[in-house]
């Protein structure tokens, strides 16, 4: 009974962490919404075409990794909302996205 016990607690405190530390994970991301572009073409933040979004307030995020959808669309006229982990790398602000779709 009592290795049962043990078993049965080492499981619900797994679970737990495991919750926790999901929702550590979603506390850092933000959402963006922003009009889409090609990274090279559109925002030449970048050396290779990729997906980017221009914020209102005039900051480009690129997408670390885009659907071939949004490829797609990066040279349309269209608004990306983004939710995601912002990182900056060599001074330009990337976006590992959670979620990424076109609102218009």
């Amino acid at each position: 009974m009592k290795k049962l016990f043990a078993v049965v607690v080492a499981l619900v405190v797994s679970a737990v962490c495991v919750v926790w530390a999901d929702d550590a994970k979603k506390s850092d991301e933000v959402t963006l919404q922003g009009k889409i572009g090609c990274a090279a073409c559109s925002y030449h933040v970048a050396n290779t075409c990729g997906v980017s979004l221009k914020t209102a307030d005039g900051k480009i995020y690129t997408l670390t990794k885009a659907s071939d959808a949004l490829m797609e669309a990066r040279h349309g006229d269209g608004t990306l909302k983004v939710t995601g982990k912002v990182i900056e790398k060599d001074g330009k602000l990337l976006v590992e996205a959670s979620k990424a779709e076109l609102v218009k």
